[in-house]
């Protein structure tokens, strides 16, 4: 008995959807219920716990009779019959459905059939999960392909030999594609060189994937790469960045895991840093993150030549506030986002557009001191001088130095020159100061 009859709406290129499904009632085996030719009109349900009277037909008996005889035959010829219809639906791109049937094969008389024959439903089964994107479920069907390798010899069909070989390199392909899916790039590429090794010349199925697999392993590798370098680059800037902020006698926080260099400076702000155009040549930010992957054989460019941090001796740039607490009407405080330490404060002023004879300059160092600024020095003048061992500092004592406020910027303060409030402001300002009060505006 035919599981599907061969001339019915299903398998009629003409009929609806609806007709394909409709059609699926007339066939014993998805049958809900008995057609009335056969009973089905009877009062007795089979949900009914009222027994059928004398001589009147147990429906449900009936139909579990006839679903019976879908599976008359031998295993394979059911199997075949299960596997046609599958067939049939994957070609409609009805994957979901195909795969029942593949499935119901399987369980139904999957333990009965040849390895050969499993091996056909497994492979049919994988192809529906792939295009469901079920890469999981598609793995461990395309394991059980080729785990399963039908015994050859002499006396074997050569069709049926070249089928096996041809099953096996589908769920080679299949496994790959899978793989490429689930991102387990390395498998991947293994299944392809596997299915590679088992073609013919001149074939190469694989192809477009392995390239595919090639160019995202090349990319994967060139982020981890790169994530790796730039971690290196900040380390290792950082710690020549910590040796010429002590080399200058700036006074800083130490960095620690948690509070690392910088880390209160506003984002919009550049903190302390290296002057780009005086850098030599091998700490440029423009050395590309790793050598090329894969270069190409024919390439003349120079060999790559690793960035190195910078020493601790080139020229630094700093972010400074200048602090103005006589300004009329109010207080104000300017940024100069850019101090290189070559420069004098007279050219500091001229940036920020004051006068430098206009204003005497201050700061304060990390020990309560309050120093005067000579317009014509240069930021790096000032730094050395503030941090020269004090008179009267004994052995073992810590240097002074000018301080980052916050860990991140100079600050400085601008009198008027002949302002009569200045001087009062200045000796009030030294007496805050020295009691560790800071200048805040």
């Amino acid at each position: 008995m035919d599981i599907i009859p061969p001339l019915s709406s299903f398998n009629d290129p003409t009929s609806s959807t609806e007709d394909k499904l409709a059609a699926f009632d007339a066939v014993p085996l998805f049958m809900k219920s008995l057609p009335s030719e056969l009973g089905g009109t009877s009062d007795f349900s089979a949900s009914s716990s009222i027994p059928p009277r004398e001589g009147e037909t147990n429906p449900s008996d009936t139909l579990a009779a006839l679903q019976a005889l879908a599976y008359e035959g031998d295993p394979s010829e059911i199997a075949q019959g299960f596997r046609e219809q599958g067939n049939e639906l994957f070609k409609q791109r009805k994957f979901r459905d195909a795969m029942g049937f593949y499935a119901r094969a399987i369980e139904e008389v999957g333990k009965e059939l040849s390895i050969r024959e499993r091996r056909t439903l497994f492979s049919n089964r994988a192809a529906c999960n792939l295009e469901l994107a079920n890469y999981g479920a598609c793995l461990r069907d395309c394991s059980q392909v080729l785990q399963q390798q039908p015994p050859t010899s002499d006396e074997d069909d050569p069709s049926a030999v070249l089928s096996d070989h041809k099953t096996t390199m589908k769920a080679l392909l299949r496994s790959a594609r899978a793989l490429l899916g689930l991102e387990k790039l390395p498998e991947a590429l293994d299944a392809l060189e596997r299915l590679k090794s088992l073609e013919g010349e001149g074939e190469d199925v694989g192809k477009q994937y392995r390239e595919t697999v090639q160019e995202k392993m090349r990319v994967k590798r060139g982020k981890e790469l790169e994530k790796v370098e730039k971690e290196r680059r900040l380390r290792e800037g950082n710690e020549s960045m910590v040796q010429a902020l002590k080399l200058r006698g700036v006074v800083f926080p130490r960095p620690t895991t948690r509070i690392p260099l910088f880390h209160h400076c506003p984002t919009d702000v550049t903190p302390p840093h290296f002057e780009p155009s005086s850098l030599p040549a091998t700490s440029s930010p423009s050395i590309p993150d790793y050598a090329p992957l894969n270069p190409s054989p024919s390439a003349t460019t120079a060999p790559y030549v690793p960035w190195v941090a910078p020493p601790p001796s080139s020229p630094l740039v700093f972010p400074i506030f200048l602090l103005l607490p006589l300004a009329r009407p109010q207080p104000t405080r300017d940024l100069c986002l850019e101090f290189d330490e070559r420069a004098t404060f007279h050219d500091l002023l001229e940036s920020m557009d004051h006068s430098p004879a206009s204003l005497e300059l201050y700061f304060s160092t990390h020990l309560g001191r309050v120093l005067k600024i000579g317009g014509k020095l240069t930021l790096g003048k000032v730094l050395e001088m503030a941090s020269r061992p004090r008179q009267g500092q004994k052995a073992g004592e810590k240097n002074d130095g000018w301080e980052l406020k916050e860990g991140w910027v100079l600050e400085m303060v601008g009198i008027p020159k002949g302002d009569e409030r200045g001087e009062e402001w200045i000796k009030e300002w030294k007496e805050e100061v020295k009691n560790g009060t800071r200048a805040i505006l």
